[in-house]
Parts: structure tokens; C-alpha cells; sequence
């Protein structure tokens, strides 16, 4: 497991081990807001025997000392966001214009099959 890993990725990683071990989905949301059903939902990582949930535990444990150590609040680690410095974080409102080809001057435009099939009926 990366050391790097936060609160949320580690309660998401314990979610997938557990659908896939026990066939037991877990609330993430409500792995990280509250701390008794953490810790059944830890106990049952624990219990559970051998592959990777005792280990995710003892992390997911780690990571929550570590914030409740630095004073945040529970729930995941606040992640960098520069890219929303410059924009609303809506992406563009409109796609960019495009210039459309014109025709040269005198030439035609070509009549497609149903136009022309229509003018010979």
C-alpha cells in the first residue's frame, strides 16, 4: 500500500476488499464521518482472515490518528485545487468557435440525393 494513501481512498480500497472478500458493501461516507461504525467496520477487517483488509485497517487507523492529531475535522484530506484558480470549475459554458469554410464566389452548392430525386419526380 502507498504510505501517501488518504482517509477516503483507504475507506474505498477496505469498500472494493470487502465487496470482493465477504460480498459485504460498506456506507464509505459514513466510514469517515463516524467513528463506532468505523470501528466495527475495522473489527470486521481484522476478523477477516489473511489477504489485505487487516492491513487497510491498521492504516485507515494510522491516517485517522494522523488527522485527528493535526486538527482537521473527519473525512477525507483537503487535495490541491490550482486549476480552479482561473475558472469558475464549470469547464467552458460554450465550445470554442470554429470557422466554417466558405465557398469560393460563383460556385454552387451541391444539391444532395433526396433534392434531386425530389425534382425529378
Amino acid at each position: 500500500m502507498a504510505p501517501t494513501m488518504n482517509r477516503l481512498q483507504l475507506a474505498r480500497r477496505i469498500h472494493q476488499v470487502l465487496v470482493r472478500e465477504i460480498g459485504h458493501e460498506i456506507e464509505v461516507e459514513r466510514l469517515l464521518a463516524e467513528p463506532r461504525y468505523a470501528r466495527d467496520v475495522l473489527l470486521v477487517c481484522d476478523a477477516v482472515p489473511g489477504g489485505e483488509l487487516a492491513p487497510l485497517a491498521d492504516l485507515f487507523r494510522e491516517a485517522t490518528q494522523l488527522a485527528a492529531s493535526a486538527g482537521r475535522a473527519p473525512g477525507h484530506a483537503p487535495q490541491p485545487n490550482e486549476w480552479a484558480r482561473d475558472t469558475s470549475g464549470f469547464g467552458l459554458t460554450q465550445p470554442p468557435p470554429v470557422a466554417k469554410p466558405t465557398a469560393p464566389p460563383g460556385a454552387e452548392r451541391r444539391r444532395g440525393w433526396l433534392q434531386r430525386w425530389r425534382d425529378s419526380l
